[in-house]
């Protein structure tokens, strides 16, 4: 809605999802995952609670995951437990974040988008 109000709506480039715990690892109350907007232009005077976030640069390991966003768990264990170990990659201090493609008001579940997005050093 905010997008919307400030004009940025049709300069929206990336929809992200970091998630700062495991909602597995912790009381549903306690978890905690920041959602982000990307967009093609430069955003000034940015409201409270929103803020700017820059998610950093450097190597990362990217996943496409195509299907329900219910199963991006499973992916990103599969990739963190199968594809790291034998990679000669290590994980990076850096938030492991979603970057979503598709609209699920829009896109059929079956054909949803999302890149699992790793930091490697």
């Amino acid at each position: 809605a905010w997008a919307a109000e400030q004009g940025l709506a049709d300069h929206l480039q990336a929809l992200v999802g970091i998630a700062l715990n495991d909602h597995r690892d912790v009381p549903a109350n306690a978890c905690e995952f920041e959602c982000g907007m990307g967009f093609g232009r430069a955003v000034a005077d940015i409201p409270a609670p929103l803020r700017a976030l820059t998610l950093g640069g450097g190597a990362y390991a990217v996943l496409r995951h195509v299907g329900s966003y219910a199963g991006l768990d499973a992916a990103t264990d599969a990739l963190l437990r199968q594809w790291l170990p034998d990679s000669g990659r290590a994980l990076r201090d850096a938030p492991l974040y979603y970057h979503y493609l598709d609209d699920p008001e829009n896109v059929p579940e079956a054909i949803l988008r999302a890149d699992i997005c790793v930091p490697l050093r």
